[in-house]
């Protein structure tokens, strides 16, 4: 039988009381507590923040933009990162209470110096120190890379789906996309400050969501190589398994064939990108309206994929 992906709680005595006030929830030995909602939301965040930081400090756009847009940028990127620390705190928290792996502290470390790294980088290009910000931010962008790594290692510590190697693939092929969307939409938007800006750096952006695609295609078809949420799972457990997630992830393919069909729209939003950015002018706007669908897709297929990374 399949191994439960989740952990499968049973209660223990507590100072008197009734059923939900005398007894609290315990996880038996071996559970493993990162196949919740929270886990996934926090996976999500990061990779938008370590994909979106790496584009932000090393893109054709450092020097050729004013830096108002690496402030807006990385602030958002940096709140991200921080909102994946606060996500996956619990999770993390329960996991090494009955799996003792050192990844588990170097993630839940990583994320927080990603995060801070990437507020302090702003901070200094407030201050003028373009250089110095741009190395802060590089910094942070690889240590959130490292935590990305100590992430897969935590899915293998938790009895997780697939060897490291490939959580890693899983992971970084997220990363890309999300932060490839992510940071064209914001791009699209600072046309909007700087109207003489020339047209050539939204049409390397749009060409960078092209691949951004094949990396969302890749993380999706990856998935499917791991068990759907509650494999394994009878009766009772099932039912609460089914209370976290949607009972239709769990059947078959589902969660494959969403985050397909997520991603085959938003190339034809990067196609359309593409068109737009080379035609400039007013086109740009309409191609920050088809960054702002792409904003909303990618996410939820990438949900889809990595509901089934733990």
């Amino acid at each position: 039988m399949a191994q439960p992906r989740i952990a499968l709680a049973h209660r223990g005595p507590r100072s008197g009381g009734r059923w939900g006030r005398g007894y609290r929830w315990r996880a038996p030995p071996g559970a493993h507590h990162l196949d919740t909602p929270a886990a996934v939301l926090a996976v999500v965040l990061l990779e938008m923040a370590v994909g979106g930081s790496a584009l932000l400090w090393w893109a054709p756009t450092w020097g050729a933009v004013r830096h108002g847009y690496e402030m807006l940028l990385g602030t958002t990127l940096g709140l991200m990162a921080l909102a994946a620390w606060a996500a996956s705190r619990g999770p993390l928290a329960e996991l090494s209470l009955a799996v003792d792996a050192p990844a588990i502290r170097v993630t839940s470390a990583g994320v927080l110096v990603t995060a801070t790294a990437t507020f302090l980088a702003v901070a200094v290009l407030v201050l003028r120190h373009p250089g110095v910000a741009r190395a802060l931010g590089s910094l942070g962008t690889a240590a959130g890379i490292a935590t990305l790594v100590a992430l897969a290692q935590v899915r293998g510590a938790a009895a997780g789906a697939g060897p490291t190697w490939r959580g890693v693939a899983e992971l970084l092929a997220g990363t890309y996309f999300l932060g490839a969307v992510w940071n064209g939409m914001v791009l699209g938007h600072w046309y909007l400050v700087e109207r003489r800006l020339s047209n050539r750096y939204m049409v390397w952006m749009a060409w960078v969501n092209v691949g951004a695609v094949g990396a969302g295609l890749a993380s999706v078809l990856l998935s499917a190589t791991n068990p759907v949420p509650c494999a394994g799972l009878e009766g009772r457990a099932l039912a609460l398994c089914r209370l976290r997630y949607s009972p239709l992830l769990s059947v078959g393919s589902v969660t494959v064939m969403m985050g397909a069909g997520l991603i085959v729209v938003i190339a034809l939003i990067a196609a359309f990108n593409v068109k737009l950015a080379r035609e400039g002018g007013r086109s740009i706007q309409a191609s920050t309206g088809m960054f702002y669908l792409a904003v909303i897709l990618a996410p939820a297929a990438e949900f889809a994929a990595k509901v089934r990374f733990f």
